[in-house]
């Protein structure tokens, strides 16, 4: 992919400046009128952007992807797309960021900068690509000139594909309130609706991560916290939002994943013990994946075969677990593939990729992966979308954050 005058990924505050506001006004002044002026009056001249070298730039992140079956959209208004049983694509967020860099005839006196960018808005997009991240499409602007842009510096945003009601259940957790919440929408992008929107309460402003439809698109299960609090427990509610049911206890649980089969919910679960301080610091027990069935009943640890008398912790320990599309192994970020039934480690618990390839200068890796067919998917923090084999040896950019002059991919 093309990319000319590519720069370096923008932080959060250089974010913000992209949102809409209003450009300076255009200045046009004679040569006598100018001979009249100030010496401070000609210095405020110079510093105004030269209009004559701007150049049209975009801002492109990419948010959570989750695979779903391929879809192709009819050329005609009315007719709904048709569906793949067989062949799977890659849906995903895109936000970008339209701005103008404009070139100063003198630098700023107080950064040294020699341009200046006006933003116009921030708008989001629901996109799809083909698996070797060929055929990036725009289905739909699901957010027009956000408020506050999703912050990609953090955990934000999660996506989860529904392969019976072809729809996607999406939560966004840090961002502007005309953001936040649970979303669900079509895979074309049309019938976009927030099914639940965050509550203030004294404990704090509710958080909403990690929603998962069970098979049969009834339930959706989510992880709910409260800001300010170390509490988070996982809940599942219909598909309009309603008839929430509390699945655990706490005190800290997330990160819920439903099996293939519908009937029990993955989560990691922190418990929350202080084991007191060491000479790294302070030692806490560690979180372990545990399961538990759909209705909230038999909770259990998936045990650590390997695990000694004198550890803390007899669980599998790790986060960001994601199951085998047979339900049969699952993985999770530092305990690898492990068999669901044993606790049997059966997999690498790092990718075994050579010179790996680099998402803004750092080296890609599995973090918060959907594990489908062709492997595991992989996004997060905004950095870009990539695709390893099953057996890590191989790994994929399909897309990756940048600034360019072009506004697509």
């Amino acid at each position: 992919m093309n990319r000319p005058d590519s720069q370096p990924f923008l932080s959060n505050s250089h974010r913000s400046r992209l949102m809409k506001s209003s450009p300076p006004n255009n200045v046009t002044l004679s040569l006598s009128k100018l001979a009249t002026f100030h010496v401070g009056s000609l210095l405020a001249i110079a510093l105004i952007v030269s209009t004559a070298s701007a150049q049209e730039f975009a801002n492109i992140e990419y948010l959570c992807a989750d695979w779903g079956p391929a879809m192709r959209l009819s050329a005609k208004t009315n007719e709904p797309p048709q569906f793949s049983n067989t062949e799977e694509e890659v849906y995903f967020l895109k936000q970008v960021g339209r701005f103008t860099r404009k070139k100063r005839l003198v630098p700023d006196p107080l950064s040294g900068s020699t341009t200046e960018d006006v933003g116009h808005g921030i708008s989001i997009y629901l996109c799809k690509m083909k698996p070797d991240g060929s055929e990036k499409t725009e289905l739909k602007e699901l957010w027009h000139d956000v408020r506050y842009p999703i912050d990609t510096q953090a955990q934000s945003t999660w996506m989860d594909v529904n392969e019976k009601t072809r729809k996607i259940a999406l939560s966004v957790t840090f961002a502007g309130s005309d953001l936040t919440g649970l979303w669900t929408v079509n895979l074309d992008g049309r019938e976009l609706k927030r099914i639940i929107t965050p509550e203030q309460r004294e404990n704090g402003l509710q958080a909403i991560d990690s929603p998962n439809w069970t098979p049969d698109g009834r339930w959706i299960v989510f992880a709910e916290s409260w800001r300010g609090t170390n509490s988070s427990r996982i809940v599942k509610c219909d598909e309009h939002g309603e008839k929430p049911t509390y699945l655990t206890d706490g005190p800290v649980d997330t990160q819920p994943r439903v099996s293939p089969d519908g009937k029990s919910v993955l989560y990691v679960h922190n418990p929350w013990i202080h084991l007191g301080r060491n000479s790294f610091g302070d030692a806490w027990v560690g979180a372990t994946l545990w399961l538990v069935d759909l209705d909230g009943l038999n909770k259990r640890e998936i045990g650590n075969p390997q695990a000694k008398p004198t550890w803390q912790t007899k669980g599998i320990v790790g986060t960001y677990p994601a199951w085998s599309p047979d339900g049969k192994r699952i993985f999770a970020v530092s305990a690898g593939i492990v068999d669901v039934s044993t606790g049997k480690k059966v997999g690498y618990g790092a990718p075994k990729v050579q010179n790996w390839p680099k998402l803004n200068g750092q080296p890609a890796n599995i973090v918060m992966p959907h594990w489908g067919k062709l492997g595991f998917l992989c996004s997060g923090w905004g950095g870009g979308i990539q695709l390893s084999d099953e057996a890590m040896e191989k790994m994929w950019i399909l897309a990756s954050s940048d600034i360019q002059r072009e506004s697509k991919w």
